[in-house]
């Protein structure tokens, strides 16, 4: 028996969620552009990511606080996934992978994030790899998968 779309969209995390409404913001937007200006899906892609690179684009300012840029090629990619798989394609496939949230290991203040921070500092051309077993030493339950702190290493290292 197939999965329920809305246990599906119930079970998402509130990032997963901002995630999804982000996707669908842009491609409106996407959408909206290529049919009010007749232009092609790979030329409204690329104006689309255009603008939402300089800000420009017709989207609500939560959006940009969500993804830091779009190129038209992930674009491209929504599209199909929502062309092939309506909304259910455009939810995060990764899944749950833990549950702790991202924001419970490293939200703002969390001892995590201070530890991260300070190996980083002290070590800083490391990998990931090596700031995961740094990190699993002050964890009792585990730590996160490594895509989700991997990503914000750049991020971190600029505070």
């Amino acid at each position: 028996m197939p999965t329920d779309p809305l246990r599906r969209l119930g079970r998402l995390e509130e990032g997963g969620f901002r995630r999804l409404a982000a996707r669908l913001a842009l491609l409106r937007a996407y959408a909206r552009r290529r049919d009010t200006e007749g232009l092609s899906d790979a030329r409204a892609q690329a104006a689309i990511a255009e603008a939402f690179d300089q800000r420009t684009a017709a989207v609500d300012a939560w959006v940009y606080d969500v993804y830091e840029s779009v190129t038209a090629r992930t674009l491209r990619r929504w599209a199909q996934q929502f062309r092939e798989e309506g909304l259910q394609g455009l939810i995060d496939k990764h899944g749950r992978r833990s549950e702790r949230s991202y924001e419970s290991y490293f939200g703002a203040g969390s001892e995590l994030r201070k530890v991260a921070l300070h190996y980083l500092a002290d070590h800083p051309d490391c990998t990931s790899t090596e700031l995961l077993d740094e990190l699993a030493q002050h964890v009792d339950d585990g730590c996160p998968p490594a895509a989700p702190y991997s990503a914000s290493c750049g991020k971190w290292a600029g505070e």
